[in-house]
Parts: C-alpha cells; sequence; structure tokens
C-alpha cells in the first residue's frame, strides 16, 4: 500500500512573491507571449546543431528519445540573467522533445492542469536518497526547483518539464521515465546557473518505478482510499468484474493518485496534491479561463487528457497542505452527478476515506470549503 511522504509546502510569501516577478522582473529582455500550442512554425525551424534548448542539452540526449530522422529545433526561449525561464522544442519525424522552464506565476496551465495530467502511470522522482519534488511518467518528467530571483526577498518556485509528444492515434512510443528525469534534472540546473538562482544543484534521480498495472477492485477500499459502495450500482454485484484500478507507484510522490478503469477505459482519477502544486490545483469550472503568458508548444489536448475536474478540498498532512481532487473522463453525466449520483456524495466519500490512508493526515475541516461541479 502507499504511504504519503511528504515534500514541504512552498510558502505563502514565496507564492506571493511569484506573483510579483511579472512586474519586478519586466524589461525588453523579458520574454513575451507566443502563439497558442499546436501553431506551426514553419520557417522557424532550423536543423540542430551539437546543442539544444539554448546549449543546455547536448544534442545526442534529446534525438535518442526520438526517431532515427534528421532533428530541427524551433527558436528557442533562453534564460536570461536574473530570469529563470526557458522554453524549447525538438521534432524528428512525427514526434518532438519539448523542454519548458517557468517561474510559478508565468506557467498558466502548466502548473495548474499538472495534477490531472499526472496520472498514476508516473513515479515519484525522489526515494530516501534523491531529495527532489517531482514525477515522471513514460512520455513526460516534471520538477519543481526554488530559485532566489533578483529583487524578491525570498525564493521563488519554477516549474521544469521534459517531455515527448507526437501526433494523435500515434502509437505509444517507448517509456522513455529515466532519460526524461535526467534531462528535467539538466534543464533545471542548467538554468539556474544562467539565471544566477544562488540553489543547490538538483540531485539526479535513482531509478525511476515503473507504473503499477490496473487491478481488480474488491470488498477493499480502492486504492486504499475509497470504499467501492461508493461507486453505486455501477460496481455492484457482477458488475464490480468491469472495474479495475491502478495507484501511484509508492514512493515519497509530488502526487498521489487512483485511476479508475471501466472495461479498460480510464473514466475517474483520484489525486492527492502535495506541497507547492497544493494551493493552485485546478478546481472545477476554472479551466475556461486558465492562461499561459509563455505557453509551451506540446500536445494540443492536454486539458482532455486531464478530465474534467469535478470537486476540490483542501486538507492538511504531516503539517502541510495538500489538496484532494476528483476528475472524470470523457463521462456524459450532466454535471453534479457522477456515475449517476450526486457528485457531492461520491467526492465526500474519496476525500474523507484518503484523509485517513494518508501519512499523518488530518480529517477535513469541518468548515473546508468544498468545491463540486454542479
Amino acid at each position: 500500500m502507499l504511504r504519503s511522504r511528504l515534500r514541504p509546502a512552498v510558502s505563502v510569501a514565496s507564492l506571493v512573491a511569484a506573483g510579483l516577478l511579472v512586474a519586478g522582473c519586466a524589461s525588453p529582455g523579458s520574454p513575451t507571449a507566443e502563439p497558442s500550442a499546436g501553431t506551426p512554425t514553419g520557417s522557424e525551424t532550423q536543423p540542430v546543431g551539437d546543442t539544444v534548448c539554448a546549449g543546455l542539452l547536448p544534442t545526442s540526449s534529446v534525438t535518442t528519445l526520438l526517431p532515427a530522422e534528421p532533428a530541427f529545433t524551433s527558436q528557442d526561449q533562453p534564460p536570461l540573467e536574473h530570469y529563470p525561464v526557458l522554453r524549447c522544442r525538438v521534432s524528428a519525424g512525427d514526434r518532438a522533445f519539448v523542454g519548458s522552464v517557468y517561474l510559478f506565476n508565468m506557467a498558466g496551465a502548466e502548473r495548474v492542469q499538472l495534477p490531472g495530467l499526472t496520472t498514476t502511470g508516473s513515479a515519484p522522482l525522489g526515494d530516501k536518497d534523491h531529495v527532489l519534488y517531482g514525477m515522471a511518467g513514460a512520455d513526460d518528467a516534471w520538477l519543481v526547483q526554488n530559485c532566489k530571483v533578483q529583487n524578491v526577498k525570498d525564493p521563488v518556485p519554477m516549474l521544469v518539464r521534459a517531455r515527448t509528444i507526437g501526433p494523435a492515434g500515434a502509437p505509444n512510443a517507448p517509456d522513455q521515465r529515466q532519460q526524461l528525469a535526467d534531462l528535467a534534472v539538466e534543464l533545471a540546473n542548467g538554468v539556474a546557473k544562467v539565471a544566477g538562482c544562488g540553489s543547490e544543484p538538483t540531485p539526479r534521480p535513482g531509478e525511476i518505478k515503473p507504473a503499477n498495472d490496473p487491478k481488480p477492485i474488491t470488498d477493499a477500499r480502492v486504492c486504499g482510499m475509497l470504499d467501492p459502495a461508493a461507486l453505486g450500482p455501477q460496481a455492484a454485484g457482477e458488475q464490480r468484474a468491469r472495474w479495475t484500478a491502478a495507484a501511484t507507484p509508492e514512493g515519497p510522490g509530488a502526487i498521489q493518485g487512483c485511476d479508475l478503469f471501466l472495461d479498460g477505459t480510464r473514466v475517474l482519477s483520484f489525486a492527492i496534491v502535495h506541497g507547492y502544486l497544493a494551493p493552485g490545483a485546478e478546481v472545477p469550472g476554472e479551466r475556461a479561463i486558465l492562461s499561459e503568458r509563455l505557453p509551451t508548444d506540446g500536445v494540443p489536448n492536454d486539458a482532455q487528457l486531464a478530465g474534467t475536474v469535478e470537486g476540490k478540498v483542501l486538507g492538511m498532512c504531516d503539517g502541510h497542505t495538500v489538496a484532494y481532487q476528483l476528475s472524470r473522463h470523457n463521462g456524459e453525466d450532466p454535471p453534479g452527478l457522477t456515475l449517476g449520483q450526486p457528485t457531492e456524495t461520491f467526492f465526500k466519500s474519496f476525500a474523507n476515506g484518503a484523509s485517513q490512508w494518508g501519512f499523518k493526515c488530518e480529517p477535513i475541516a469541518p468548515d473546508a470549503d468544498w468545491k463540486i461541479r454542479r
């Protein structure tokens, strides 16, 4: 069974400071908004040289993730002195590598949707020997590192991401979590050095655990959190044989999740979000107003991959803020209903069960702000 081991939550002061950085760091050399994800780059691409991503990565370490075809790179947004930011893309054949580093206030949907995009196919970067806040999946690795930014008192977090993408409907690429995790660390340290973050280098991760296979649900709590009776008639009697569930591999993860599958298709996701990402994790109805000041050319349907957020509530584990979140994938229930029953009842069963299961977690506060999609 999983155990919740928490990383220290980012301080409120740091988050407030990060929110002020646009005004504090704006200059003629500061990055500006770019076309949205999926916009063709055309003549902006050029053949790769010996290094890519503003010279931070050897080209060979990136092209080994891509088809053995000529590789091209688009114009980078390089890191600046006193300003930790990066956006780069390298493509070969029908796949591309995308690297990005954003301060939290610049990350937009990259940050807010991450709990939904980080499925149980992802495993923690950290272990007892590697203090890392982040996760790595088959085609996407991310981590958070603090940076001391000029004219800001407290260090602020920056989100670092390394992933590969391909066309919709293409066969799944090989599981490259270890290579992507290493590249994310290289990007974090490279940007931190150029920007003068003054932070200790991020250590390389140990061996990233593989994803857990979905298992049939039984009378035991689903993923150790959810009473299976809460699934209602659709998971009762013989119907239960149609359901399987997978949990995040055990470890000190930033996000612990539980995916439920009906007839092999993911329909529901639960997430316990620790530390940095918890306060800003997406709430029901928020996605339509999300914006990215520095959008990353990435997966055009990121929003669909994240599912529809049905509920969120904040709690406490081991003295740190956590967010409990429920998402639905391709569901046909109208707002307010999940699996044909009230979402509020369903979500509270998950959140209350998760708070009892987690490491040094407290019951949901009586006056908690339950955000439910209605």
